[in-house]
């Protein structure tokens, strides 16, 4: 599932290539992808609207149109962003040819000899065959924004911008913003007799956090993730603190972690994982202590520490 990092880096790349552009108007390949208002509605609504602004809220990307509105994206486990140039031809002929591959797929999208593809970019006819391309947002410049999403789980919703509050509902304080510290924190794990990643997992307490980046700032704090949540000392909710704040940071320079579909704007694959030291390392040695790394299943998500600098302490 993307997480913090790689909304966070998919949202800057389209702050900077379609903020003050319009969507012309958006095709649906796939109803339940449209989480509200009804789909007629979304229809009618998002077309013809500017894009103003491009922001994140925990792991919603969040497109501010005019007229008080907004789009919000929650990509969950395979939900991909693509940017096409102007150019890419459009086929659904699938859907008359064979409806049950149509509704496992979607269309396909063509390039034409026209194309002028951006630079760096990894999109070929081949890649494209295989988007899963859920909602189409055709933009007036003659580009289109693509929603892919193999597994159906992400959701896109338009919202007046006034019901903010009730669209993220649950999601917790901005882990790099300024508001966010280690005061904080201790506040939201207050009272907390849950695991520690369970918690983490919740977004109440902090947004953003995942299965990638939980593990890798408990392992930077030296916290064993089956702690309780209340049982932490001050510092080690100060070492987590900071263990968030690193790893998210660094997941961000480093273009978001892909080990299996996650793509960027451009269809690149970010580096991040080169950089894990425990997610997903287990049987390989940690590079503090030397213990081997090990897996649990917890809250049925696999769950990566060192057994020799996450030691389980009972409070």
């Amino acid at each position: 599932m993307p997480e913090l990092p790689e909304v966070e880096y998919t949202a800057r790349q389209l702050r900077s290539s379609v903020v003050g552009t319009t969507i012309r108007d958006a095709l649906v390949f796939w109803e339940r992808t449209i989480g509200h208002p009804e789909l007629a509605t979304f229809l009618l609504k998002v077309a013809d609207r500017r894009i103003e602004a491009i922001r994140r809220r925990g792991k919603y990307l969040v497109l501010d149109l005019e007229g008080d509105l907004f789009l919000s994206i929650h990509r969950r486990m395979t939900g991909n962003l693509f940017l096409l140039p102007a150019g890419w031809e459009i086929d659904t002929s699938l859907r008359e040819t064979d409806p049950v591959a149509w509704s496992t797929r979607g269309p396909s999208f063509l390039a034409t000899s026209a194309v002028d593809l951006v630079e760096g970019s990894s999109y070929s006819v081949d890649l494209a065959k295989t988007w899963y391309c859920r909602v189409c947002f055709n933009l007036a410049d003659g580009r289109r924004l693509l929603y892919t999403d193999p597994r159906k789980f992400g959701r896109i919703e338009l919202w007046p911008r006034d019901c903010e509050a009730v669209a993220f509902k649950g999601v917790g304080p901005e882990p790099l913003s300024t508001a966010f510290n280690a005061k904080q924190l201790t506040q939201a794990l207050a009272g907390r007799k849950s695991a520690i990643k369970q918690v983490l997992l919740a977004q109440e307490a902090v947004a953003g956090l995942g299965n990638i980046y939980a593990d890798e700032a408990l392992y930077l704090a030296s916290i064993h993730p089956l702690r309780r949540a209340d049982s932490l000392s001050p510092t080690e909710i100060e070492l987590l603190y900071q263990g968030i704040v690193s790893v998210l940071t660094l997941g961000i320079e480093h273009g978001g972690t892909s080990f299996s579909g996650y793509r960027d704007l451009w269809g690149e694959a970010g580096d991040n994982y080169d950089h894990m030291k425990v997610y997903q390392q287990d049987g390989k040695r940690c590079l503090r202590c030397g213990a081997l790394i090990e897996r649990i299943v917890l809250a049925q998500r696999g769950t990566h520490f060192c057994p020799g600098c996450q030691k389980l302490t009972v409070e």
